[in-house]
């Protein structure tokens, strides 16, 4: 069959709900991203399987994973689709009138610092933006080259710690923002604290702990402790770090905390701060981004800006 007898038999409408498919791996969530019935993506997949003589998204466990040909499919969907975008929008795109929409997922605290200063951006230069702030996961990698995700601001111990095949971490491009340290936090009425414990009776104070997960200790405290071979009595484990000064207060655990969110909680809660007796490494933190965002003016602007509010928000 010639090439454009191929494509003739292809409703060129449906690529873009192929793309949105293969990049999110899951029927539903492609169909909530288009406005779109899920009957109508599954019927798209069901041609475009058809006419590819290939599964494209086979069933792996409970989630659904992209076959070698829907792999090959989506790279060159997002290529073809991108010039055929810009294209159309020719020179007269404006960031001040077009519409779009930006996901960002940070930990819960940068959540908190970082929307004010970008939605001050947001107002100014972008008004027709959305910014949709979401909880970081250890899914961050995937949902990026999936197109679920923009924007990851996180550690970079967590993005190094994270299981992401070699040509899929040469497809995410980072930026390093800051650097912050951590320090400890106890009730401020704890005497023994504010003199200063040794690393064995810090070890044997209780400890609440901040985690991505239940499933995923992946924090700069948890790697120090296991480098060194010491074990802390973790009683409370939260995956808010904005909880901890809370949790602090009313339980007297002590808690290590990046130092911008335990200082912002000194005037709300009862706490003190002092230096942890373990030397624990500073948290890097960076943004991280697949490289399709790129090409994307609004996505561009959203990275931009965040650079921009770093020396904000950190």
């Amino acid at each position: 069959m010639s090439f454009s007898r191929n494509l003739r038999s292809v409703n060129l409408n449906s690529l873009p709900i192929l793309r949105e498919t293969l990049r999110q791996r899951h029927i539903s969530k492609a169909a909530d991203k288009l406005n779109l019935s899920q009957p109508t993506v599954s019927n798209v997949l069901k041609v475009m399987r058809d006419h590819f003589d290939d599964e494209l998204l086979v069933r792996s466990g409970k989630s659904l994973q992209l076959t070698v040909k829907g792999e090959q499919i989506l790279t060159a969907l997002e290529l073809a689709l991108h010039h055929v975008e810009t294209a159309i929008e020719g020179d007269d795109f404006d960031l001040a009138f077009a519409n779009g929409a930006v996901r960002i997922a940070t930990v819960d605290h940068l959540i908190g610092t970082i929307a004010g200063p970008l939605s001050a951006l947001l107002v100014k230069e972008a008004p027709n933006l959305q910014l949709q702030f979401v909880a970081i996961t250890p899914s961050v990698a995937d949902e990026l080259q999936t197109g679920a995700l923009d924007i990851a601001i996180t550690s970079t111990m967590m993005m190094e710690n994270l299981s992401i095949k070699e040509a899929g971490r040469r497809e995410i491009t980072s930026q390093a923002l800051a650097t912050e340290r951590l320090v400890c936090i106890g009730r401020n009425d704890d005497k023994d604290l504010a003199a200063g414990l040794s690393v064995e009776a810090y070890l044997q104070r209780p400890h609440a702990s901040f985690v991505i997960d239940m499933e995923h200790y992946h924090t700069v405290e948890r790697q120090r402790l296991t480098e060194l071979g010491l074990e802390q009595k973790t009683r409370i484990l939260s995956t808010s770090n904005q909880s901890l000064p809370a949790i602090v207060a009313a339980s007297g655990c002590l808690a290590l905390l990046p130092e911008t969110l335990a200082k912002a909680a000194i005037p709300a809660f009862p706490i003190q701060i002092v230096n942890p007796p373990i030397a624990f490494p500073a948290i890097d933190w960076i943004m991280a981004w697949h490289q399709r965002s790129d090409q994307d003016p609004f996505k561009r602007w959203a990275i931009d800006a965040v650079i921009r509010c770093s020396d904000i928000f950190l």
